[in-house]
Order: C-alpha cells, then structure tokens, then sequence
C-alpha cells in the first residue's frame, strides 16, 4: 500500500472505540500539510480497515463524513480520491448557464390584480412532506444552543447584521456549486421566507401586465394566484400529456411568451419528472424564442435512481433560468427559506424591492442550518430520509398492486413523496371516500386539500410520513368498497 499510494495508510495509535473521527482527522491533515493533493486516490473502506485492523463500518462512516464535508469524492464505479472542491482548495467560479446580464430581458412596471378560486379535480390524501421527527433536532441545537448564547453579547447593529443571510447564503452557495454544479458567484442567489413571498418577489420583477406565461401547475392555487396579482396572461399545457414539449413549441411559434413555469423534477400533482433529453430540449426552446424558464423545485432530497435528478440551473441555460425552491423539506423552517436562483441582473434587481418583514425569522436557527450545512450535517439527513422514502415508496406500491391494481392506473415515481393516482371513470372518489370515513376510518387528507362536491378519479396519494398498517388497511377497505359499488 505504501507503493501504490502517496502515503503510508497504517494510521498509529488507532483506538477501535473513536477510529472513525481518528481517520477523519487523519485524511484532513494529511490534505492540508500537502502529503495528500486533489486527485490522489486513496485506499476503499475496506482495504483500509483491512490493513489498520478496525471495523468496516467505521471507516465506511469516516469516508461518508468527508464526502459530505467535501473533502473526498466517490462516484459509483470508481476509486474515492480527495476532492478537487476539498475546503483548501479555492473555489474557482465555472462558466455556467448563469450569466451576469439577464438574458430574458428586464420588464417594466406591473399591477397586481384579484385572484380567482380554483377547484382541485383531485384529492389529496397522505403527506408530501416527510415527518418532523426524522429531522435531528439534537444536531441543530448543538448549533443553536452556542449561537444563542453568544448572541446575547452582541450589540444591536452586530444582532441586525445577521438578517442579511450572508453566512447562510454562503453556505448554500458552496453547497450548490460543489454538490449540484450550478457555478453560482455569491451575488446570484437571494434567501426569501415563505413561498408566496418568493413567487411574488420574482414575478414583480418578471411580469410586465399582459405578458404570457405558460403555467403547467394549473392546480397550483399560490402559484395561480401570484400570476394573477402581478397581470398576467396565462397559458396552460399540462405536463400529463406525452407531446408536451410540442404543444409548447407550438404555441411558442404563434404567440409571444414570457416565462414558463415548470416543475421538471416532479410535477404539480402528478409527480412526473422530465427525460434528460426533454430538459435539454426546454433549455433549447428557451434560448430560440427568448423566454425565461421558471425552475421550481422542492424535491431535491428526494430521487430514487442511481444518479440525483439535475436540475435546469445546472445546465448551461445561457441565463434564461431562474431557479426556486425550498431549501429543504426537513423541517418547516428550512422549508420556509426559500432560494431564488438568477443572474446577476435579475437578482440585483430584487434586492430593490422592499425589504422583507423580519418578524417571522430566526436567524440564530438560520445560522444553526448553515453550519448543519456547511458540515455536512443535512446532506447526511437528506441521504438517511431518502433512504426511507425509497422504502416507503415500494411499499406503498405493492399494497397499491395488491388491494387496488384493477381499479386504478399510475406510475411509480422516480422523485417526489407522491403517487399520482387514476381511478375508473366510474368511480367517485369522494363517495368511497365518505364511505370509508362512515366505517370509522379516518383518512388521512392533506391539510392543503380543498373538499369538493364534484366527481372525481384522480388522488395525489403521499407517503412522507407512512403508516405501513395505516395504508395496508386504508388500501384494503377501499378495494372492498370500490368492488362491491362496482362489481367486475
């Protein structure tokens, strides 16, 4: 071992008992006193606890943590090696498909407008968001506790400065460009509390009255609302349909739009995610026609291929993307934070808008998540809770091919924390429902669901918190009742 690599890897005075933050230690002096350099390979988990006499595991969860914290790098299929992204290392600023000039072109002045009711012709039942308890509280607080402590020294002007997001902003920052390949430069990402406001806030600054945008959300009542108040037209091609990017190159050719709104991770209800090759060709019709491309995502833990799903804003768009979401679905606080992604111009641009309300944050608990990222604390999170997801997914599945498959049609979804699920025609989901709810079944809807008297076929089923029992026997029930309404 001592040939093959650049250092000799029997590490002295291993204990067995604290070997994994041992090796940690060890890989990350021998980085930066420049015994180990970007690129170096260094031995697997295995041969390492082979030649040093310690537990797979252990080095396995010392290798892990130093993926997370950025030091190393393992791909499938290949040798880990010391990251080229390693913390010594400066980040040099990658051409990308954010530019500093707004490529779609900056609108002028807009006015808001009255918005509309809008009926779901679904229903929505199970959680789209995992449980809090899976969120390690006791980490953040190892955070927070110290932050807040420290804190109560400060002066006002040094309290108020940490509402301009800058450590956290930084640390998301680092996080998309190492981990996601945005190559973002610090002033093209802006921290936003609550989505209505960052729909609001980016649509101000978009959407002149009267310009086009194409909604392929339609059932999305915050995001129809948001087009609605800044005067928007709206045209709607819905992502269910395999000619999508047809319909839309279609009426690109014959009307002007501005912007396009689109899901392309996991849509809104239906949990489809784009091909590879769809997205390239969105980026396509977007540079050709000179239209902005509305990224928003809040699935990005949640993919259950071999590879994450990536996103438009990692691809070279030439600047006709602006990216949304949430930071994170761990917890209602990183799931209020909201990014917006975009050139330089654009975000510029926002920063002119009046300030937001500062009454609603935290930013000691904004300060505890950047470190948590920083650290690699939430990306351990987010591999441990898509793990379960995965889990969850399958088993929800084979209740649905057990107890329903003659009833309904879908497809299992690649990303997201829901089912998009089509009943016959002849069923009305709202009566089985009631049915089930008569027999002393609670189900369990959504707390965004809007109830309606109307017929329906389709449910939006979620499993980010699962009951294998609850749905085993919700599934059951329902089975029997769809049979005996609708004998085959």
């Amino acid at each position: 071992m001592k040939n093959k690599y650049s250092i000799d890897w029997l590490i002295p005075g291993l204990d067995k008992t604290k070997c994994t933050s041992q090796i940690i230690d060890f890989i990350i002096q021998a980085v930066t006193s420049g015994d180990l350099m970007a690129g170096d390979f260094i031995p697997s988990y295995r041969a390492l606890a082979k030649l040093n006499k310690v537990g797979e595991s252990s080095v396995r969860r010392a290798y892990t943590k130093l993926v997370d914290t950025y030091w190393l790098t393992s791909n499938p299929g290949s040798a880990t090696s010391i990251s080229k992204h390693n913390p010594t290392e400066n980040l040099i600023h990658e051409e990308s498909g954010f530019t500093e000039r707004f490529s779609a072109g900056m609108p002028v002045k807009n006015k808001n407008a009255e918005p509309k009711k809008i009926a779901e012709p679904f229903s929505g039942v199970g959680s789209d968001f995992p449980s809090p308890a899976s969120f390690p509280d006791e980490k953040l607080l190892s955070y927070y506790v110290p932050l807040l402590v420290e804190s109560k020294g400060l002066t006002q002007a040094e309290f108020f400065a940490a509402f301009d997001s800058k450590e956290l902003r930084a640390a998301v920052i680092d996080n998309l460009n190492r981990k996601r390949g945005f190559g973002l430069n610090q002033d093209m990402l802006t921290v936003i509390h609550g989505r209505k406001s960052s729909l609001d806030r980016v649509f101000k600054c978009l959407i002149t009255p009267g310009d086009v945008v194409v909604n392929t959300a339609p059932f999305d009542l915050k995001l129809a609302i948001a087009l609605e108040k800044c005067g928007a037209k709206v045209q709607i091609i819905d992502r269910k349909h395999d000619d999508f990017l047809e319909r839309l190159e279609q009426l690109l050719q014959n009307t002007k739009v501005r912007a396009i709104h689109i899901r392309p991770q996991c849509s809104y209800p239906e949990s489809y995610s784009l091909s590879e090759s769809a997205c390239n060709r969105l980026i396509e019709l977007a540079k050709k026609y000179k239209i902005c491309l509305i990224e928003e995502e809040d699935d990005h833990e949640f993919w259950y291929g071999k590879y994450p799903f990536r996103a438009l804003a990692s691809r070279r768009h030439g600047g006709f993307v602006i990216y949304m979401g949430a930071l994170s679905k761990a917890s209602p606080e990183t799931s209020a934070l909201r990014l917006v992604v975009a050139p330089t111009q654009f975000i510029a641009d926002m920063q002119l808008l009046p300030k937001q309300s500062i009454e609603h944050r935290d930013v000691i608990r904004e300060r505890a998540i950047a470190k948590m990222i920083t650290n690699g604390d939430m990306l351990e999170y987010a591999r441990d809770i898509r793990l379960k997801s995965r889990v969850y997914r399958d088993q929800l599945h084979k209740i649905l091919k057990d107890h329903l498959e003659k009833h309904i049609e879908y497809q299992v979804p690649q990303n997201g924390l829901t089912f998009w699920l089509k009943f016959d025609e002849v069923i009305d989901l709202n009566m089985v429902l009631d049915k089930l709810e008569e027999m002393g079944v609670p189900v369990p809807y959504h707390p965004n669901h809007q109830k309606t008297k109307e017929k329906l076929n389709h449910m939006m089923l979620g499993f980010g918190a699962f009951d294998i029992d609850e749905a085993l026997g919700g599934a059951t029930l329902l089975g029997q009742i769809i049979s005996g309404l609708h004998p085959k």
